[in-house]
């Protein structure tokens, strides 16, 4: 304290530590809010990218069941999904072409492979039921059996073993061809 005044006095040293102090801090203030609105910038352009990557897969009434995010700035990811590998494809080609979008990574899967899997297993069942002359086809929530039997009862007791493990339309279109009787 100054003796005659009675104000506070400082040392020119303290006085320029105090603003280079000062000047530090309004530094790193200004940094944290330049990083902390370059992070929401960037989230705010992954949000626009995918919004524009959903407007291009809704244009196209193949893709409704194509959904993405962003995983990265730039990076869509497809998932999902669409009914064949044409479609996939073109999910894949859609989303490259909108602009800002430098990677697509697709993990869309198909309604037709469901359809092989579940046709697999129904095959599968009919063999292991000695229904070796009868197939199916899954299309859709639909199954068809074709072939082959000796008699009408095989022919139900193939539609009931596919009902048995399956819960699609069964179409049975198998023929009753009765065998030989010599």
């Amino acid at each position: 304290m100054h003796a005659t005044t009675g104000l506070r006095c400082e040392s020119r040293g303290a006085g320029r530590e105090r603003r280079r102090g000062a000047a530090l801090a309004a530094g790193a203030i200004a940094l944290l809010l330049i990083f902390g609105g370059l992070r929401g910038a960037l989230a705010d352009a992954s949000t626009v990218l995918m919004h524009r990557v959903e407007r291009a897969l809704r244009a196209n009434d193949n893709l409704n069941g194509a959904m993405c995010y962003t995983a990265a700035p730039g990076v869509i990811v497809l998932y999902g999904r669409v009914f064949d590998d044409t479609d996939r494809r073109l999910a894949e080609a859609t989303a490259g072409n909108v602009r800002g979008v430098q990677r697509v990574v697709n993990t869309l899967r198909t309604t037709t492979g469901k359809w092989l899997e579940e046709e697999e297993r129904i095959n599968d069942t009919l063999q292991l039921n000695d229904l070796q002359g009868v197939g199916a086809r899954v299309v859709g929530p639909d199954v068809y059996l074709s072939g082959t039997v000796t008699s009408e009862a095989e022919k139900q007791r193939a539609a009931r073993v596919v009902a048995s493990v399956s819960h699609l339309q069964v179409n049975n279109m198998i023929w009753v061809q009765p065998g030989s009787l010599f």
